[in-house]
């Protein structure tokens, strides 16, 4: 079967000169020639990325968040947002002219706003794919791919472990900044409960490496939507450094409600540029899913989980995958997470090519 485009279909990547969009863009260009479109609201740094990569790649500009500024859709099949939204406008307007999108956004409250366009994304043939990139993305695959291993399962956990000597984007460290100390809401057992970044922690492996360590809750987005579309009564995601001592740090900081203090300007400033340019470690990126209920072997647990490198390079290949699949797949319209429409194995093979040493355990 042939991909969902036709005649002169573009791929619009938005924010493509970003780290992840440039890196996205890069992987689907030699399979889509002449089809992808870097967007930005810089023309200058859009048309320079798009000639950097070749392929007959063309650069545009768009502003998603001004009023009017839709122009720049005009023939274009797929869109792919690597930029935060705080409502959504932009996706409405792609749904409306049945324009298919992604988005690797790992901000809940905008990924629930999506989620009620459900309606008006199948009215209109289109088809939205959210929870893409990391986490959330493989961490929703992994979780699905748990629970559906088990007899039944009672709770999750999700670990994402980074290094500090990897290169992160400005957008993935200032939303790392924004919530080092957030209030919010879990699902446990149930019931609503009310917590707080770094406030509490598990100890938690990773399979492949050796013993567990400290994890600090965090409030990435998959906790959420894995509790809202897989019916698991308690789930919670973790996060850690490589580097312990940093981990450790990152807790004391939150707790003393560092994170006030960084937002302010020039305090935010400094902290955005220590984490883009002072690297300390490793480039580790590793993710892992402990499901607890009943196993099949009757066991109480399940660990699965993988061990890559370069956070942003690992989401800009599971978003060129998800495109891949969702070109190639004729999929129903409507608004779906990765998990609920996405194959794992496809992502991690794309992975592991991209990635020869990558750690998998499944």
């Amino acid at each position: 079967m042939g991909p969902l485009l036709n005649g002169s279909d573009k791929i619009l990547i938005v924010g493509g000169y970003g780290q992840v969009g440039k890196s996205i863009a890069k992987r689907l260009a030699p399979n889509f020639p002449h089809r992808v479109v870097i967007a930005g609201r810089n023309l200058d740094k859009s048309v320079a990325a798009a000639d950097a990569i070749g392929h007959g790649v063309e650069g545009r500009a768009i502003d998603i968040f001004a009023a009017n500024d839709f122009g720049p859709l005009g023939g274009v099949t797929l869109v792919v947002v690597c930029l935060d939204q705080t409502n959504t406008r932009f996706v409405e307007q792609c749904l409306a002219r049945g324009i298919h999108y992604i988005d690797i956004s790992a901000n809940d409250d905008f990924l629930s706003q999506v989620e009620a366009l459900d309606d008006l994304a199948k009215q209109l043939g289109a088809t939205a794919i959210l929870s893409v990139g990391v986490a959330p993305g493989l961490t929703n695959m992994l979780a699905a791919a748990a629970r559906d291993r088990m007899e039944s399962v009672e709770r999750i956990d999700i670990l994402l472990e980074i290094g500090l000597g990897d290169h992160h984007g400005r957008a993935a460290v200032e939303w790392m900044l924004d919530n080092l100390d957030a209030t919010y809401e879990i699902r446990e057992n149930g019931r609503l409960k009310s917590v707080r970044s770094f406030g509490e922690s598990i100890q938690i492996g990773i399979p492949g490496q050796q013993g567990e360590r400290p994890a600090y809750r965090f409030g990435f987005s998959d906790q959420h939507v894995i509790g809202r579309t897989l019916d698991v009564p308690a789930v919670s995601t973790w996060i850690r450094f490589e580097n312990r001592v940093s981990t450790w740090l990152f807790a004391i900081a939150s707790r003393a409600g560092l994170g006030r203090l960084l937002r302010r300007h020039w305090w935010r400033r400094i902290a955005v540029w220590l984490f883009m340019n002072v690297h300390i470690g490793s480039d580790i990126c590793g993710v892992a899913v402990r499901a607890t209920g009943r196993n099949k072997d009757g066991s109480e647990t399940l660990m699965i989980g993988l061990i890559g490198r370069e956070e942003a390079r690992m989401t800009a290949v599971v978003a060129a995958e998800v495109a891949r699949q969702f070109l190639f797949g004729r999929m129903a319209p409507g608004v779906f997470h990765s998990h609920q429409v996405i194959s794992m194995d496809p992502v991690i093979a794309a992975i592991r090519q991209d990635l020869p040493d990558l750690v998998v355990t499944l």
